[in-house]
């Protein structure tokens, strides 16, 4: 990367963002930078200017460059975020992870200003209640699959919403308690599906899903946060396996017949746990034999856990942008300059570019 600017000054947003995707307090790294705790809070908070050696000094303790520090950028507001995540997360591993895919989607965005994302299909803004008075997200779910034209299922969830414009990047999260953050576009980035790589392949095909339902569903919405969640899942549900095209397999699903649950699995990628929820709403099961088949689920392992049969989803939509950087003659010092990254942290974080799979729709600016 190019020599810092030393004349540079943080921006406190910045500070609080790396601060906050590393997992640390205030007096954290007030302890790493070797300053008091009290100067880490006026920075953040923008009441003193950080610069020159202190400035240096803060950059090192977070091993990132002076430049991610002092960018301009400002956080994702709480309006354009969606969380997928237990109810029992801890408020520290939400932020954490959260400022995680704020600082990814800076990247992103800057990377984005070399060149013209093309999407092949729109993403529109549907309202579920434009539909119908309840379950309005199951015909939300129907419309977005035939204005896109997909038939039977789907092979790759990150290829058909990076087809759409959104970006997806895959990281361990090294934390089982928050699968995805979503971050909705703003003037410093594009729309970011952040999804934990440790997710088993069904529940990461179900997570982007659900998180393309709050990007299609929730732009402006004046329902709980409950019934928020609660209809994404929903539509994640029927755009991953329609049930005009699942029910009459779902109807001979028993404790006796769970092979169906295998098939339906392997041929929709979806988990048996959501196929039983739907086998229950469609009538199929009573309380009784609904706990029951949980019961034998887990039982038998096909709940919790990574189980052959369904493709791991892998995003390519960064990894196929630095590609064209490099055939364009982008040296690979301006790259580092545009990611704020060394060649082996980029491979790390977006993979390298897929050559079996179809060209994304881009172009050079």
């Amino acid at each position: 990367m190019t020599a810092p600017n030393p004349y540079a000054e943080a921006n406190s947003v910045m500070v609080e963002l790396v601060r906050l995707s590393c997992g640390w307090s205030k007096k954290r790294l007030a302890e790493e930078a070797g300053v008091h705790s009290s100067h880490v809070s006026r920075v953040e908070a923008g009441r003193i200017p950080l610069a020159g050696k202190a400035l240096a000094d803060y950059a090192t303790a977070l091993s990132c460059p002076v430049e991610l520090l002092c960018v301009p950028f400002s956080r994702t507001p709480a309006e354009g975020t969606h969380f997928r995540a237990n109810a029992s997360a801890a408020e520290w591993k939400r932020d954490r992870i959260w400022a995680r895919a704020n600082v990814v989607a800076l990247r992103i965005g800057r990377l984005a200003k070399y060149t013209d994302v093309n999407p092949k299909y729109p993403l529109p803004q549907l309202d579920p209640s434009d539909y119908a008075a309840e379950d309005g997200e199951i015909t939300v779910a129907q419309v977005v699959r035939r204005l896109w034209r997909l038939a039977g299922p789907i092979s790759s969830m990150s290829e058909v919403l990076e087809a759409a414009g959104v970006f997806v990047v895959a990281e361990d999260f090294a934390d089982r308690e928050v699968d995805a953050v979503t971050l909705r576009a703003t003037e410093h980035h594009p729309h970011l599906v952040y999804v934990n790589a440790a997710l088993p392949a069904d529940r990461m095909r179900m997570t982007l899903a659900h998180e393309l339902g709050h990007l299609v569903m929730d732009a402006m919405t004046l329902v709980s946060p409950v019934e928020v969640e609660r209809r994404a899942t929903a539509f994640a549900a029927e755009f991953l396996a329609p049930i005009d095209d699942i029910g009459p397999a779902l109807d001979r699903v028993s404790v006796r017949t769970v092979h169906e649950l295998d098939e339906l699995r392997m041929t929709w990628g979806v988990s048996e746990s959501s196929l039983v929820v739907r086998a229950r709403d469609r009538g199929v099961f009573t309380d009784y034999q609904y706990r029951s088949m949980f019961r034998f689920l887990n039982e038998t392992g096909r709940v919790h856990g990574h189980r052959a049969g369904v493709d791991a989803d892998k995003p390519r939509l960064v990894a196929d942008i630095l590609e064209q950087l490099e055939e364009a003659g982008y040296p690979t010092a301006e790259v580092d300059d545009i990611t704020l990254l060394s060649g082996t942290q980029r491979a790390a974080l977006f993979g390298t570019a897929d050559p079996t799979r179809a060209p994304c729709h881009l172009s050079m600016v």
